[in-house]
């Protein structure tokens, strides 16, 4: 696209001038069968502020463009971008507009880069927002027309009531629109299939998956919502998807369940954006202490779609106030460049959310990428992202990251790997040939630091859901149940370490310890609902698509916790029991880090250019001296996972206590186990916990890992 206006880019767009500069374009009058005739207007923010309308829509695939009289020149731009102005332009008047493709000269590096980083203020400063979702359709029509009736000022209210849905018991008792006694407005059940169908038909239309919607529809106080002829206003059309958002576990009726994935996403980006006007527009929507950080923003960017991979770090950044200082937007900087060096930045501060999008489980074969380094690139499901509660605190609570390091190349979390340990990968032209030193961070590893690891000895069975028939899925995975169980009883332990039975210690891995709402439960939780679900299964799941069908209460637990689809059972030498991405294999190592709400799973790297080292020693279940290393170790971030009575901080807690040392000395340990006195000591009651996590203390102990 870039290329359409190669040889009149040098007559239509003239270099920019003054402060927070600026193109707006200039819609003629016109009626609709009537060619359209537009006009560039230099100017800057100041001069323009409140007089011309920013617009939000989908650039779609850059084929069969259209021509248009831009100035007396031939301008070709995108047919959705035609088609927008079409239905933006006045019959009776002119209109001034902003529309990023045709005001952007986008044969210029050095203008998308200095127009992106000035777009939030563009938005901002518009008197309102256009939202253009495509021409209209029979769908669109049937869910514009429920929007607009929506008591909208009541879902908005409700929304920032339940803590923008973070206040799970207040989020569980949501309005709903597929609960039983939601009023829907005079819609009947002949009617209710249809407008079901046309409401999710709509929210999956292109423009709710594009991540600049984020900064457009969330900074302008006036926002406007068209398709064809119907127009609403913003807060109706997130009313709408507001009703679509389920309470807890994803159910929808059959008829639209295969749609769900991607309308889940599509309604999060929604929420979102409430999150963020709520922050900005205290005056309308009421005061709030809701704080806005870019580390926040970016956490769920990669279930968006973006032309330019760079764009899922340049659209969020540009949404919060100090954007600038975690990166310079530079279309030069090849997008596995930029994410890493987000990554790094995020590390000097102990801010480690960005590792849930990190991972080889999340990164393509071959990547250029660290596993240490995040991939933001949309993928339409979040399939490895682990279910989580906010009260999870595995190896600490990190705080929100709001400022970076103020010398971004300070500290020493991330250094260039050693010769003998260089990666190889496969490099795109455009990192081939990129020269900034910035591109050493793709050479290098980043140094967390551990609290406990222990190696994995059994991986449990997953079973592919996106083949099949249900019927097959559902066999397979109680099969897969059972099988697991079945080893859990062979193993030679009366209990788990936090002292509960082996098998309530199993069946509450695999829910991650948390109910459908997300709340920490503990064996009584199973132990009440498990025959009902065991039964449920082995029958066959009768009911499974039928929303109205009452289902055991574990299975929405379960289908959260995506047990044996993307996560499974795994058990470690010294016992833990763990719910590990799928990819998981024997001899990879369950660790948790400081600070990191969940563990994590690393698979030893071996060298590039020299034998592989010999396997560093298991930690001690007796005293013995510490070693002397013969190589250093480094490994692969694999990707997230849960470790059953170690989620609550437990590690840092016990390891303070006891004075844990990692490969400790004889004396060391034998100092550790008489505090520990079988299980009995006074430590363990401080501390409130059994005596049986006696058996993994040799786990236990600060150390530094290095992640490659």
């Amino acid at each position: 696209m870039d290329k359409w206006n190669a040889e009149a880019a040098s007559d239509l767009y003239k270099d920019l001038e003054g402060d927070l500069p600026i193109r707006l374009l200039l819609l003629h009058p016109g009626q609709r069968n009537e060619a359209l005739r537009t006009e560039l207007v230099p100017t800057t923010l100041d001069e323009a502020q409140g007089c011309y309308d920013a617009t939000s829509y989908t650039w779609g695939a850059p084929v069969n463009p259209e021509k248009i009289d831009c100035g007396g020149s031939q301008l070709w731009v995108q047919r959705n971008a035609f088609n927008m102005m079409v239905d933006l332009r006045r019959t009776d008047r002119p209109r001034k507009v902003w529309i990023d493709a045709i005001c952007i000269n986008q044969c210029s590096l050095d203008e998308r880069a200095a127009q992106v980083a000035i777009m939030h203020h563009i938005y901002r400063r518009a008197g309102a927002t256009w939202i253009w979702l495509g021409p209209p359709d029979e769908h669109s029509s049937v869910a514009m027309a429920y929007a607009g009736k929506l008591e909208a000022k009541k879902y908005v209210d409700e929304f920032s009531y339940c803590g923008y849905a973070s206040i799970t018991s207040r989020f569980v008792e949501k309005s709903y629109f597929f609960d039983t006694l939601f009023n829907r407005g005079g819609i009947d059940e002949a009617r209710l299939k249809e407008t079901v169908v046309g409401i999710v038909d709509f929210l999956n239309r292109p423009w709710f998956s594009r991540v600049w919607i984020q900064q457009e529809a969330s900074l302008s106080r006036d926002v406007h919502v068209v398709c064809g002829t119907d127009v609403v206003d913003w807060d109706n059309l997130f009313a709408l998807a507001w009703l679509l958002c389920p309470p807890y576990t994803e159910t929808w009726p059959d008829y639209v369940h295969h749609r769900l994935s991607r309308t889940i996403n599509n309604i999060q980006a929604v929420r979102i954006i409430q999150r963020v006007r709520h922050h900005y527009f205290q005056d309308k929507y009421g005061p709030t202490d809701l704080a806005l950080s870019f580390e926040n923003l970016v956490e769920y960017v990669s279930r968006y779609e973006a032309t330019d991979a760079r764009d899922r770090v340049y659209a969020m950044g540009n949404i919060i106030q100090d954007g600038n200082q975690w990166f310079d937007v530079d279309y030069r900087v090849p997008w596995q460049i930029l994410y890493t060096d987000v990554a790094r930045r995020f590390l000097e501060v102990d801010a480690l959310r960005f590792l849930q999008n990190a991972g080889r489980v999340r990164q393509e074969p071959d990547t250029a990428l660290p596993s240490w380094a995040p991939d933001y690139r949309y993928k339409e499901e979040s399939e490895f992202v682990l279910s989580r509660t906010d009260l999870w605190k595995a190896g600490g609570k990190s705080q929100a990251a709001f400022i970076p390091p103020s010398n971004p190349n300070a500290g020493g979390k991330v250094k260039a790997l050693p010769k003998g340990r260089k990666r190889q990968f496969v490099m795109s032209d455009e990192l081939r040939d990129y020269r900034g030193a910035q591109k050493s961070l793709l050479q290098s590893f980043a140094s967390f630091r551990c609290l406990m690891s222990d190696e994995i000895v059994y991986v449990g069975g997953y079973v592919d859901t996106g083949k099949g028939e249900l019927d097959t899925n559902i066999r397979a995975i109680f099969e897969t149940v059972k099988k697991d169980m079945e080893f859990v009883g062979s193993l030679d332990m009366a209990d788990y370490i936090n002292g509960d039975s082996m098998l309530d210690a199993y069946k509450l891995t695999l829910i991650v310890g948390c109910d459908a709402q997300q709340e920490i439960v503990r064996a009584d939780y199973v132990r009440e609902h498990w025959d009902e679900w065991f039964k449920w299964y082995e029958q066959g799941c009768p009911g499974y698509w039928d929303v109205t069908s009452k289902q055991p209460k574990l299975n929405a637990a379960l289908e959260s916790s995506s047990a044996t689809k993307n996560f499974v059972f795994a058990v470690t030498k010294h016992g833990y029991f763990c719910l590990v991405p799928r990819m998981a294999q024997i001899g990879d190592q369950i660790a948790i880090f400081h600070p990191y709400e969940v563990a994590v799973i690393l698979r030893p790297s071996l060298p590039t250019t020299a034998p592989a080292p010999a396997p560093a020693p298991a930690p001690p279940t007796q005293g013995k001296k510490k070693q002397t290393a013969t190589a250093e170790v480094y490994y692969e971030l694999v990707g997230d996972a849960y470790v059953h009575g170690m989620m609550e901080n437990e590690a840092r807690c016990i390891s303070d206590e006891f004075n844990c040392k990692f490969e400790s000395t004889k004396a060391q340990w034998e100092k550790i186990l008489r505090l520990s006195d079988g299980g009995k000591g006074e430590g363990w009651k401080t501390l409130d916990l059994d005596g049986g996590y006696e058996r993994i203390l040799g786990t236990l102990g600060p150390r530094t890992l290095k992640v490659v």
